[in-house]
């Protein structure tokens, strides 16, 4: 594959007017959805494109190098591919590029180990003073407090309201993700866990969404607002 060569702009005002994460977004929509520069003001930035015209995501495109060449070229690609295909080159002027690609490579890695974590570590039922006392343990796979879970909220998604059965018939039958409302991953001892507050019950699309940046896990009234504002 031939990666275009980088065409750094000196202007950087729209480059300063976005944060880190931002500027992954708009590289990741650029590259590897092909999306035009008004169309990630929109989609992405969330702004009035009839207003911006695309100049903020192009303002922060150009500043970083990435032009017109650049634009779709990871289409169906994994961001590890990319990164592979822009190292074969050898060429250090594309390390702040890496950079950014490497940062949206790590989320997608931690996104996917928190959803997994959730979906295989086990519980355990404790009785304490003749009360259950509902506990979670990294390595004990007794699924109790999950079926609990289930039991309460029922096998549609809370965020979206997607049922497996309705959609996959039989073969979609009681599945569905129960997710903790606090990470496993920020949990380093036995918590005390209630299954109607603590757990929301949510299908696999909405899972990952809730987890997309570890250190900004989404509320469940979060997803679904942002639900609601795509509809």
């Amino acid at each position: 594959m031939q990666i275009p060569k980088l065409a750094n702009a000196e202007r950087r005002r729209e480059f300063d007017d976005y944060s880190h994460e931002e500027h992954v977004k708009v590289i990741k929509a650029y590259l590897f959805d092909g999306m035009s520069h008004r169309k990630i003001d929109r989609m992405v930035l969330k702004l009035d494109d009839n207003h911006t015209r695309g100049w903020q995501s192009m303002g922060i495109l150009h500043y970083l190098g990435i032009k017109d060449p650049f634009k779709g070229i990871f289409k169906g690609m994994d961001v590890k591919d990319a990164i592979e295909q822009i190292k074969l080159t050898g060429d250090d002027s594309y390390n702040e590029l890496l950079g950014y690609l490497s940062d949206e490579e790590i989320s997608i890695k931690l996104c996917n180990e928190d959803v997994e974590q959730e979906k295989a570590d086990s519980y355990c039922i404790e009785k304490e003073g003749g009360k259950k006392v509902y506990y979670v343990t990294r390595y004990e796979r007794k699924p109790k407090l999950r079926k609990k879970a289930i039991e309460i909220h029922g096998t549609k998604c809370m965020a979206c309201g997607f049922d497996f059965e309705s959609f996959y018939g039989e073969q979609g039958k009681n599945y569905i993700e129960v997710h903790h409302v606090v990470p496993l991953s920020t949990v380093d001892e036995q918590v005390e866990v209630n299954p109607e507050k603590d757990m929301i019950v949510v299908c696999s699309n909405c899972h990952r969404m809730i987890h997309r940046r570890r250190n900004a896990v989404l509320t469940l009234d979060e997803l679904k607002s942002m639900i609601t504002l795509v509809e």
